[in-house]
């Protein structure tokens, strides 16, 4: 059995059912933490017992938060007891390096609604609900986009989506050698050489340089099938002009 405090109340995570009932002797005991409701009891995928803290919807997902971290509950990730109570179980990844003096709560949650397909200028109204000038809001959404914070816990968030979907930094340099080894064209050969160069670092980088941020957000599964197939198309594409030493 493992305990966190959140705001002077104790939630906690027990081991099994039988630790859970020799607490709880009353409570009902849902099985499947997917099918929870906020406040009921449930089990995790390797059969440990927590709380749903509360049910949500971010973008077009239903999700729901535990101490376990909070989850995607049509996404095939389990949640699994096993990995302990989460660093933070306000991130999807349950890591608790985006909270620094430096992030808001504002930012944070509009890189969580960005991450997770809402619109920008709707993720910005819900991160920050008493904006109202639509030119305000456009000028604070390009400075968020270029914050570095809020580009990493984006970038963070949509990681975890991607590798949840089998898609890993293994998986899309394998994809690229496929290509790079059995295209029949040469334009094909020599864009996946080009890129298969840039990750391992052979171009000449001493040069000023453009550097983009591309961010993958609101997959649908369909959208994730055209990443795995290499068709994918970027909702937010931010370039920044900067020198290298």
């Amino acid at each position: 059995m493992d305990f966190m405090t959140i705001k002077g109340k104790e939630h906690y995570l027990y081991d099994n059912a039988d630790e859970f009932r020799a607490f709880h002797t009353e409570k009902p005991l849902r099985h499947y933490w997917r099918d929870g409701v906020e406040g009921e009891w449930v089990k995790t995928d390797d059969d440990y017992v927590c709380q749903i803290l509360r049910r949500m919807e971010i973008g077009k997902k239903s999700c729901v938060r535990t101490v376990c971290g909070t989850f995607d509950i049509n996404n095939k990730r389990e949640m699994l007891g096993e990995d302990g109570i989460a660093e933070s179980i306000y991130s999807f990844s349950g890591k608790k390096e985006y909270f620094s003096k430096r992030v808001s709560k504002g930012q944070f949650l509009f890189a969580q609604y960005v991450a997770q397909g809402v619109d920008v200028t709707e993720a910005y109204k819900k991160a920050y609900p008493r904006a109202k000038s639509e030119i305000g809001i456009q000028q604070q959404i390009g400075k968020l986009l270029k914050t570095e914070n809020v580009q990493k816990m984006i970038k963070e968030e949509i990681h975890k989506c991607l590798e949840d979907e089998g898609v890993t930094a293994d998986w899309i340099i394998g994809r690229y050698k496929d290509i790079a080894d059995l295209a029949e064209r040469d334009s094909d050969k020599l864009r996946s050489l080009e890129s298969l160069s840039k990750i391992a670092g052979l171009f000449d980088l001493n040069e000023k340089k453009s550097e983009q941020l591309t961010v993958f957000a609101g997959f649908t599964p369909e959208q994730l099938e055209e990443v795995k197939n290499g068709k994918a198309t970027p909702l937010i594409h931010a370039a920044a002009e900067d020198a290298t030493e």
